[in-house]
Formats: C-alpha cells, sequence, structure tokens
C-alpha cells in the first residue's frame, strides 16, 4: 500500500504526484515540518486494532527524498496490531531533533528523541524525574525547555523541563485538567487549555500564578501563538461546530473562521512568519479546499486541492519558497487518507 506524498506545483489542483511507499494501511495524520522545512514528520493511524506509526520523510524544495522512515519506540512493533505502539504529537527543535509520545502494547506514554539518521530514539526523561502518562509536549525556539502534562498526580498538571539543567520543575497544577501548552516566541510565557465544568477556557502562565484569558461556552483550545495573539479553536456554537478565534489580550476574542475541520490532535496551522493560517472545512460541498487567512483577518485565499476531507494543514518555508502539507482522500469513499505537499509561494504575496 502506498501514501502519496503529493508535490503540486498548479494551484488549481494536484498538477503531478510522486507517491512515496509507505509499509501498512493507515490514515495520514498530524504532519508537522522541521523548523528549516528539510523534514515532515506525519502519523499513519489505522484506529483498529491499536497502533499508530509515526514517519519522517526528507523533503527538497517540496519534494519527497526517498521513502519515510518509521521513528519506533523501544520495544515497539513494526506492524499495526494490538500489541503495537502508538508514536503521535511530534515536535521539532532547532537543531532537527525529534521530541514525541510514545508507548507500546497500551502501556504508559512516556516522551522520546531521535534525530533523523540517527539511533533508534531515546527516552528523554526518566521515571525518577517525571512519573505518570507524559503528552502534549511543547519546544521553546531556542529547544532550551520543553513543557508537557503528566497524570502523575491523577490529573493533567503542566512540568517544564530544562535542558541546560536536566531539571523538571511543576508549572501549573489545579484540581482540573491543563492541557495543549504551548510556548510563546518570548520562550518565557505558555498558553494552555484548562478543563472547566465539562468545557475548557484558556489561561496563560510566565512564572508566576496562571492569568485567565479567555473563557466562554464549550471548549477553547489548542492555542497557537501570533506574536502574542492567540489563535486557537472553540466550538462555543455547538458541539459540532468548531471555529477559529483570535484573542490579542485577556478577555478578547473574535472569530476568524467557521466551520472548519478539527485536526486529530493539532493546533491551529500557522505560517512561519505567524501572520497566516490554514484549515479545513466540515462542510462536504467546500471540504475539497485548504483555506488560507491573515491572523488579523484582511485576506483569504483558497487553495483547490482537487481531492476530499482535505485537512490536517501544516505550513513550512525552505529555501525561500511556502509550502503547504496536508491529508486527504483521493476519491469520497477511499479508505486510507493521504499525505500531500503544495507550493504555495505565489499564492501569499
Amino acid at each position: 500500500m502506498f501514501i502519496a506524498l503529493c508535490l503540486a506545483t498548479a494551484l488549481s489542483g494536484v498538477a503531478s504526484a510522486a507517491e512515496v511507499p509507505v509499509t501498512g494501511q493507515g490514515h495520514a495524520y498530524n504532519p508537522v515540518w522541521s523548523l528549516d522545512g528539510q523534514y515532515l514528520a506525519f502519523e499513519l493511524n489505522r484506529f483498529e486494532g491499536g497502533g499508530v506509526d509515526l514517519m519522517v520523510v526528507k523533503m527538497a524544495n517540496g519534494t519527497a527524498v526517498g521513502a519515510p522512515t518509521k521513528v519506533s519506540v523501544p520495544g515497539g512493533s513494526s506492524q499495526f496490531s494490538a500489541g503495537g505502539s502508538t508514536v503521535v504529537s511530534p515536535v521539532w527543535l532547532p537543531a532537527g531533533q525529534l521530541i514525541f509520545q510514545g508507548s507500546v502494547n497500551g502501556g504508559t506514554n512516556r516522551l522520546f528523541y531521535w534525530k533523523p539518521g540517527g539511533s533508534s530514539p531515546g527516552q528523554l526523561l526518566t521515571l525518577q524525574q517525571i512519573a505518570g502518562d507524559l503528552s502534549w509536549p511543547t519546544v521553546t525556539l531556542d529547544g532550551r525547555k520543553v513543557a508537557f502534562v503528566s497524570d502523575a498526580t491523577g490529573h493533567g498538571d503542566i512540568y517544564v523541563w530544562n535542558q541546560a539543567e536536566n531539571t523538571v520543575k511543576l508549572a501549573v497544577a489545579s484540581p482540573q485538567s491543563e492541557g495543549a501548552p504551548r510556548w510563546a516566541l518570548d520562550g518565557m510565557t505558555l498558553a494552555y487549555s484548562r478543563q472547566n465544568q465539562g468545557g475548557e477556557d484558556m489561561f496563560t502562565w510566565a512564572g508566576e500564578a496562571p492569568v485567565p484569558r479567555i473563557g466562554g461556552n464549550g471548549d477553547q483550545s489548542r492555542p497557537s501563538w501570533a506574536g502574542m495573539s492567540l489563535v486557537f479553536f472553540t466550538n462555543e456554537r455547538g458541539d459540532d461546530k468548531w471555529d477559529i478565534a483570535v484573542s490579542e489580550a485577556a478577555g478578547q476574542k473574535r472569530t476568524l473562521a467557521k466551520d472548519v475541520r478539527l485536526p486529530l490532535r493539532a493546533p491551529p496551522a500557522l505560517s512561519v512568519d505567524r501572520q497566516w493560517v490554514a484549515y479545513g472545512f466540515s462542510d462536504p460541498k467546500v471540504a475539497d479546499k485548504i483555506r488560507i487567512t491573515k491572523v488579523d483577518g484582511s485576506k483569504s485565499v483558497d487553495i483547490d486541492t482537487g481531492l476530499h476531507a482535505a485537512a490536517e494543514p501544516s505550513l513550512a518555508m525552505a529555501n525561500g519558497r511556502v509550502y503547504l502539507a496536508f491529508t486527504a482522500l483521493p476519491l469520497k469513499g477511499s479508505d486510507w487518507r493521504q499525505l500531500h505537499v503544495i507550493d504555495i509561494t505565489d499564492k501569499l504575496q
């Protein structure tokens, strides 16, 4: 079976495609570019029978170089099976290392690190440093600090690992569960969500007491930083109605896009310059498109993919070009989601 990783030079559809062989059947999800646009990590998920693989492919000018490499946690199975591994949530360090969440045979989720071309992944933190299931890793731009969530106390608390000191410190704890932390560009401030009476509110933390940022009906979740503004998903209009909103300051919120297709686990997809956000649509009538909108709301551009159920966008810049990775079904009713890449530089002029 092949998962297609496609480069389309014509933006009216997928003009030419190069397939990259991937062992096993599964849906491609959650593409994440390395900071220099030279690598693309993504998940391969079958949903049934357990197991999610993490794949990494080398990119050159938006084109895949060779077949993707499967990144397996120690002891993980190489096949989808009930006893397989689950490897998800990749984030890239500036030096080209990858940090991700992994577990084997339904066991405890821990954090691992790996570099393309290197040896087998290693465990980032020991049980002596921090116990529990570890999830939602996020890395500062300089790579010196990793924030993550641990359930060691029975609910989600946020911890910070300082790479230089190799220390783990509790950052945020409450009777509720925290999730989806994200570092601001300054490397000093975290945004995150907190469970609140069945929904989620957003907070920020900069080393002292957490500060409420935005609340409301439903979930305000998965923040990304655009400068000091937060871009996030909200379903305040109803459980199945997801929008993208922007908060420039505490208590302030404006809707940027309505009825978006919610990614499996990713935050809103921002461009490298943090000026654009990419998203797909939940409406089947326009589900062949990925829309890219300026965070200030001044402009939107539609990318007609020529495919179905386009979603999971991720943006990168390499050699002065802007690339959009996304997943989609090649045909209505197809079994597996595939991964594609389009050069959209000219669309963002």
